[in-house]
């Protein structure tokens, strides 16, 4: 017997788990691949200014800082509590050059 909330169902609840598997795997997937690829644009920069290491460490660094930036608005974009009325500040600087003011 159920007293409180609404009916959730087996559908429901495995829906919601694999929406949760999904997003894990899209943050996973960013992350490796941001980091893999400007990790192999920091070794081809290596090979023409010759400073292996350094290069390859920063551009990993740099693809993993980047990663973790579009994880960040990309999740932020998709939050089920945000209010689409209030448009960003992208949107409304968006808004305001296609009416031709700034």
């Amino acid at each position: 017997m159920r007293l409180l909330g609404p009916r959730v169902t087996d559908e429901a609840i495995h829906k919601e788990g694999w929406t949760t598997a999904n997003t894990g795997w899209i943050i996973m997937s960013h992350l490796l691949t941001g980091i893999l690829f400007y990790a192999a644009l920091g070794w081809l920069l290596s090979l023409w200014l010759g400073n292996a290491p350094l290069l390859i460490g920063a551009g990993a660094l740099i693809g993993m800082f980047l990663s973790l930036y579009l994880i960040h608005r990309r999740l932020e974009a998709t939050a089920p509590g945000k209010d689409q009325s209030v448009p960003d500040r992208a949107t409304r600087i968006l808004r305001g050059h296609r009416r031709g003011t700034s």
